[in-house]
Order: structure tokens, then C-alpha cells, then sequence
């Protein structure tokens, strides 16, 4: 997913003030034995951001995270203890997240899901200075374990996958050569662009053009510009750009009379992509974290009809089929560890193989993420259609 997190003299401050509220914060880094027998309750902690930039990608992920935990408690919970969510407002402010974190470790919470928001990098920190087990939630980017500590972990595809997946799926369409459009602002939109070149690159492919954006621009013609003076044409466009910003694009791409094939990246799964019309979306291809239930995946589609049968509507987004896999790969951990202590399952961590709605999740452990297929979209007019999960790339270039 996109990710706009910096680090920077905020984060840095921050950091300052939490030190020694982390390092003095030791009742959750062991559990007594009281924890891992039956009878008690394990709180996992989420500080996402419900209410601004990143809440379309955390809310669901919170509504399919307690969706897992409610089936799991009606049928006994995890080695006879409760599951609880405690989910709380960020704002996407990373102070805010820092302060959200510190009270859920010292509420006890044994496993954090990570916000999609700025804040990420905080919450990862405090938590490995509790050591206290945290996920990347919908963050993909394959640096992100490292950047925020040694007990991170990313339960879903990383960016790297997405670019190799693409560069693939590009050579079976039979295009040779690419155009590739990235910006430098942020690290979604900056490293994307390598790995796709690197696996177009590798499976015989040629990159012909490059050019920078600039996201929120509102204005993208100049690049249109370039892309349609470009001679030879490119047998197809490879940008991570998502909404807002890919509706403009597309829009002003087409309306140019660029009929090129346009490849992007799964910042583009929301519901306002359709608004740029279905004459500039129709063959858009992108990677995704899941697709929209259909028949082609009826893991999903299940997934959609027990939760309206359980809640009476359908999930914010499918987005929340990775907050339920990730809280049934935690179930797993716990089952196979016999444990709830968050050291048994920092243990168990590296050895994830859970087979989700999402797909399957192998993790490993030399990298501490998962090695897991993305899946793939394409606009049919203003629709999405679902292509399924290509399979896990032959080639996915280092991060």
C-alpha cells in the first residue's frame, strides 16, 4: 500500500520522548504462565488511523480483524483464552500514534497490527523496545520490517512482488518495451519504479522512457506530453501513481488520444478509482492485496457473505480480508507455539505458514516477510475484474 511515512525531526523528537516510558515498559516483553493458560485474555493493539488520510485502508483492516476475533471467541477463543481488539484513533498524527502505542503496551497488549499511516515508524519502535510483536499491517514496502525493528514482521505481498509481478505479467502480454513514471517524494512511489525495471529488465524487456510526477499535482499533462511525443511509442506505461492522482492521468492520457497500455500498483483498489470514467480506465491493470469477491475467488466472496450474514452490510472495502488473515495467522502462531506469551511468539513467527483468504501466507524467515503472490486487477470499462494470483514471480529483485 502507499506509504508517505519520513523520518524527520518530529519523528525524531517523538522517539526522544517515548525512550524511556519503551525501555521501562517491561511488564509486556515476558508473560508469566498465567498468560499462556486457559481462561485469560490476549489484547491485541491496533492505533490506526480511523478519521483522515489513511483510514480507508485501516478501518478495514480493523472491521475484518474483529470479524476474525468474533468467530474465534464464539468457537473458545485460543488455547481457552479470549481475544480482544482494542482499536484506537491516530489520526494519521505520528505524536498521536506514539502516545496511542505506549497506552496499549501498558494495557498489556501482546501483538500490535501496524498502522498504514505516518506514525508506523513510532509504533514499530516502542513495540521492539517492549518486545512486543507488531505486523506491518497494510504496509508493503519491503524495508518497513527493518525500519521498524527486529520484532516486525509483514504478513502480506511486499512492493518488490508487486513491481516483478507486473514486469511478468507485462512479457506474457507480449510488450517488449515500457515507459516508466515514478516520483521521488515518497518511498512507494520511488523504489516501485526500480523493481519493476529491474524484473522487465531481467525477462528480456527494455525500458524506452522515464520521467518523474509529482504527487497531488492536480495536473498532469506535461507527462502526457512526453509519453505522447515519445517515438517509438512504448508498448506499455508502468507507474505506481494511485488516487486521486491516477483518475487525472488516466483521464488526461486518453483524452491526449494515448492509447498505451497503463500498468500501476494497488494503491489504486478504492472505490474512486470508476470516477475517472470508464473510457479512460477500461484495460487498466494493477496489483492488489485481494480482489473484489467474485466467482473467480470464491474465498473472498465467502468471506463477504459470513460477514454480512454476521454484521447485516458488507466490509468497508476487501481490504478487510488482510486484517482476518492476519489475526488467524496469529491464532496459528499461538496454537503451534501453545503459548501467549509474546516471546513464544516472536519464536514461532518466523516458521507463519497459513493458507488465508487473502492467500497464502509462507513467511521467511531470514527477511521477516511473507513470500506471498499479489493479485491482480484489470478495469473492464469503469468495473474491476479480478485475474486472479498470478503465482509468485520466478525473479523479485532485492530491496
Amino acid at each position: 500500500m502507499r506509504r508517505s511515512w519520513r523520518i524527520g525531526a518530529l519523528l525524531l523528537a517523538v522517539f526522544a520522548l517515548v525512550a524511556g516510558a519503551c525501555s521501562a515498559n517491561t511488564g509486556s516483553s515476558s508473560a508469566s504462565s498465567s498468560e499462556s493458560s486457559s481462561g485469560g485474555t490476549f489484547l491485541i493493539g491496533f492505533p490506526g488511523d480511523f478519521s483522515s488520510t489513511y483510514a480507508f485502508y485501516d478501518e478495514p483492516i480493523k472491521e475484518g480483524a474483529q470479524f476474525a476475533i468474533d468467530q474465534i471467541n464464539a468457537s473458545g477463543g485460543v488455547l481457552g483464552n479470549t481475544l480482544e481488539l482494542q482499536a484506537l484513533d491516530n489520526r494519521n498524527d505520528v505524536a498521536e500514534t506514539s502516545k496511542l502505542t505506549q497506552q496499549l503496551l501498558d494495557q498489556g497488549a501482546k501483538w500490535l497490527i501496524g498502522t498504514t499511516g505516518d506514525g508506523i515508524l513510532a509504533e514499530g519502535s516502542q513495540a521492539c523496545a517492549a518486545n512486543i510483536p507488531v505486523s506491518t499491517g497494510d504496509g508493503t514496502a519491503p524495508t518497513l520490517v527493518g525500519d521498524m525493528g527486529p520484532c516486525a514482521y509483514q504478513l502480506i505481498m511486499s512492493d518488490n512482488v508487486q513491481g516483478a509481478t507486473l514486469a511478468e505479467y507485462a512479457i506474457k502480454q507480449g510488450y517488449k518495451t515500457a515507459y516508466v513514471l515514478g516520483s521521488t517524494e515518497i518511498p512507494y512511489t520511488k523504489n516501485l519504479p526500480t523493481y519493476f525495471t529491474k524484473a522487465f529488465e531481467n525477462a528480456g524487456g527494455t525500458v524506452t522512457g522515464t520521467d518523474q510526477f509529482k504527487i497531488g499535482a492536480g495536473d498532469y499533462s506535461a507527462v502526457v506530453t512526453k509519453i505522447a511525443s515519445a517515438d517509438p511509442a512504448p508498448d506499455a506505461i508502468f507507474t505506481p501513481m494511485f488516487v486521486p492522482d491516477t483518475q487525472v492521468f488516466l483521464r488526461q492520457l486518453r483524452q491526449a488520444g494515448v492509447t498505451i497500455p497503463v500498468l500501476s500498483t494497488d494503491g489504486n483498489l478504492d472505490p474512486s478509482l470508476p470516477d475517472a470514467g470508464a473510457k479512460a480506465l477500461n484495460g487498466f491493470t494493477f496489483t492488489a492485496s485481494a480482489c473484489p469477491p467474485g466467482p473467480d475467488n470464491p474465498k473472498i466472496q465467502q468471506f463477504y457473505a459470513d460477514y454480512k450474514a454476521k454484521y447485516g452490510k458488507d466490509p468497508s472495502s476487501v481490504i478487510a480480508v488482510l486484517g482476518y488473515d492476519e489475526i488467524y495467522a496469529l491464532k496459528s502462531i499461538i496454537e503451534a507455539q501453545n503459548s501467549t506469551d509474546p516471546q513464544a511468539i516472536l519464536a514461532g513467527l518466523p516458521n507463519v505458514s497459513y493458507d488465508g483468504v487473502s492467500g497464502q501466507i509462507q513467511m521467511d524467515p531470514t527477511t521477516r516477510r511473507a513470500k506471498k503472490s499479489a493479485w491482480m486487477v484489470k478495469m473492464d470499462g469503469a468495473s474491476f475484474t479480478c485475474l486472479g494470483q498470478p503465482g509468485y514471480p520466478t525473479f523479485v529483485p532485492s530491496a
